[in-house]
């Protein structure tokens, strides 16, 4: 395992100290975030949550790991809970469900208050994948989340809901190859995601199959916007997240042929790349910080048996370990829009078996 210095953890600890709104390190729950925003509507299929009744939804009785992360969400009957989306206004998240363990299965999409209780279920298709991305994946400004689904066809398009309402639309194609992973732009207006030709295709396709794009699409529909050119660059280019001011996107990419993932951003325009994370490992699902500094993400950094959720600075720096359970997959991270707090999913003893959801203080709120 390699070591990292004491004196740049120390260092990046420091800066992170104003990433929240509230440096209390309080133990209460996250305080409510400001009005206006999207309320978690109603099931727009009136099912149940598609998980039992989760042992740890109530904050009072909230099971705690040793790191101090507490959970949010268990499905029961073999579901995995992935991809916490905070909502603009703080009080629930957006979430996956998947039916038959991690990535497996049908999914449903869902909204888990904060205040306790189970999800409700707010989209669900017999044997269809409705899936979203953590992070900006749900905007105030479009009173909407984004999301990814074969509802409609043989591969994943991009889609918007708001809550309470039905699904809608937003790309249309026939190439076989599919959209996925959608985040909204601050102001609502664009949604940027990602094109992977599926695995199908791969012998018509060669390595363009393993080298997938970044496109973004206005919320209203229309032709999409090359932002990234996988197989122009030999690379592979995945989970696009924007930035809270709109000027720049982060993703992660790995070059064809190598396992290593590194974090990269990308102007909103699609010009002036930048590499972010150069340490060797798979650093993967990166989002922002309510404030635009620094960058949330999963990582096998240092050589770790699972994956931990890390923080760096959005210029590059050195990453600090955030998760501290090397028993289990930690990924999937997005920040809370007060600061406060970090949600992500957990896999027990690694991916191959189904995730909870958690949430950590931030650093500098501990």
């Amino acid at each position: 395992m390699r070591t990292r210095m004491l004196p740049a953890v120390l260092a990046a600890v420091v800066l992170l100290a104003g990433c929240g709104s509230s440096g209390s390190g309080s133990e209460e729950e996250p305080a409510p975030g400001p009005t206006g925003a999207p309320s978690a509507g109603g099931s727009s299929t009136g099912a149940a949550p598609t998980g039992a009744a989760p042992s740890g939804t109530s904050p009072s009785g909230a099971e705690r790991r040793a790191d101090g992360a507490r959970l949010l969400y268990r499905a029961g009957g073999g579901h995995s809970a992935q991809n916490p989306a905070f909502a603009p206004d703080g009080r629930s998240v957006l979430l996956t469900e998947f039916s038959g363990g991690y990535n497996k299965g049908a999914a449903a999409l869902g909204i888990l208050p904060l205040d306790g209780g189970a999800p409700r279920t707010v989209l669900e298709d017999p044997d269809k994948a409705a899936v979203n991305l953590p992070g900006s994946s749900w905007n105030a400004a479009a009173d909407a989340f984004a999301f990814a689904t074969d509802r409609e066809s043989g591969h994943d398009e991009v889609w918007l809901m708001k809550p309470g309402g039905a699904p809608e639309r937003v790309t249309s194609h026939a190439d076989g190859s599919g959209y996925s992973e959608p985040s909204f732009s601050p102001d609502g207006e664009w949604i940027v995601f990602q094109q992977s030709w599926e695995p199908e295709h791969a012998a018509v396709h060669g390595d363009a199959a393993e080298q997938d794009s970044l496109w973004k699409v206005r919320r209203g529909g229309g032709a999409p916007v090359l932002l990234v050119d996988g197989r122009g660059t030999g690379s592979d280019n995945r989970q696009p997240n924007w930035s809270p001011k709109g000027d720049r996107i982060v993703f992660q990419r790995r070059s064809a042929g190598r396992e290593d993932w590194s974090l990269w951003t990308v102007d909103a325009d699609g010009g002036g790349l930048r590499r972010v994370t150069d340490a060797p490992g798979e650093h993967t699902d990166p989002s922002w910080s309510p404030d635009g500094r620094f960058l949330v993400f999963s990582s096998n950094l240092g050589d770790l048996p699972n994956a931990q959720v890390f923080v760096v600075d959005a210029g590059g720096g050195t990453p600090v370990r955030v998760t501290r359970d090397d028993t289990a997959y930690d990924g999937a991270p997005s920040w809370s829009p007060d600061g406060q707090w970090i949600a992500f999913e957990s896999a027990p003893g690694g991916e191959a078996n189904p995730a909870a959801l958690w949430r950590i203080q931030a650093p500098g709120n501990g």
